[in-house]
């Protein structure tokens, strides 16, 4: 029973990955209908419907009152500016380099702890966060120096900025999580997604009308709604109340390649060398970070679907 036990865990992070991987590309494709705001309030009106539709079997309580203000704080951090600076970003940078940068959430989570939290930093995780800079500089600047100061630099900077937000929510937010239900925290920040977007959505909307958007444009919200702003979240609480964090978190590590071949594939992108080894160096370096720090926190299982125990990076959070 254990063995099959975890066979579905993995079965399941895979396919969380997968489907985290294919947002940024879906993303991209999206924003060709819909404006930032748009697109982040659909997707997550789209996920508190499936959330509400499944509240007869799942329950809509888990949080009192002191734990509903806490993750609003959290929900300013993420859903609020990681999804709406990920989402200008990607629509001035390739959705392969976007999906690589936001791996970079775990090097951030490290600097953050050391700084904020007094978690010691070895040299050899210095050493790493330096190796995954470096390659953020290839990613950022392999066109060269005028395209870099160029739309795509702005891009790869919002990016960045998104990851920032990201890992400043993953350290609020660890232990939140152990004290209620991951499931209901969530479900009530996607309620607190489309309390915060709406405003800047109807203003889109009244700004530019309701044209109405291509079907591939819907398909694209559809997905982000669904499978990732659900189901993806819903597969990474699961995967990880039964797998160590630190394998979860070399998954999750998939995620840029998964991002990268479909974005060659289905937006025509074509990737630099120097660019394809500021890959490399960015996920090689995020999960010996994430794997090391979690062994030399001590292993604990993950128990939860935003963070972990220990000394160690959590799990990033992901588009």
């Amino acid at each position: 029973m254990m063995g099959a036990g975890r066979g579905r865990a993995v079965a399941a992070v895979v396919a969380m990955s997968v489907l985290f991987g294919a947002s940024f590309p879906a993303t991209k494709i999206a924003l060709e209908g819909f404006t930032a705001s748009q697109l982040i309030f659909l997707r997550f009106a789209l996920a508190s419907v499936v959330f509400l539709a499944l509240s007869p079997w799942t329950g809509l309580g888990g949080l009192d009152r002191r734990g509903a203000l806490q993750v609003l704080v959290l929900a300013l951090f993420e859903p609020g500016a990681y999804f709406f600076l990920e989402a200008w970003g990607i629509q001035r940078t390739l959705a392969s380099t976007a999906a690589v940068l936001i791996a970079t959430i775990p090097v951030f989570v490290l600097v953050l702890e050391a700084v904020w939290l007094n978690v010691t930093v070895r040299a050899h995780e210095v050493a790493l966060i330096i190796l995954s800079l470096g390659g953020i500089v290839l990613l950022v600047g392999a066109s060269g120096v005028g395209a870099a100061f160029g739309g795509s630099l702005s891009g790869n900077l919002l990016i960045l900025g998104a990851a920032l937000a990201a890992s400043v929510y993953t350290a609020m937010a660890r232990r939140l999580v152990q004290a209620y239900s991951p499931l209901a925290v969530t479900r009530l920040q996607a309620f607190y997604a489309v309390a915060m977007y709406l405003p800047f959505a109807a203003w889109d909307w009244h700004r530019h009308g309701a044209d109405e958007p291509e079907t591939r444009s819907v398909l694209a919200l559809a997905y982000l709604g669904i499978c990732c702003s659900f189901l993806a979240y819903v597969l990474l609480n699961f995967s990880l109340s039964r797998l160590k964090a630190s394998t979860v978190a070399a998954f999750t590590n998939v995620i840029p390649v998964v991002a990268t071949g479909l974005a060659v594939l289905l937006l025509g992108e074509r990737l630099l060398w120097g660019q394809v080894l500021g890959g490399v160096l960015v996920v090689a370096s995020v999960t010996l970070l994430t794997l090391q720090a979690r062994r030399a926190g001590g292993g604990e299982e993950g128990t939860s679907g935003a963070g972990t125990k220990g000394g160690g990076p959590p799990i990033p959070p992901v588009a």
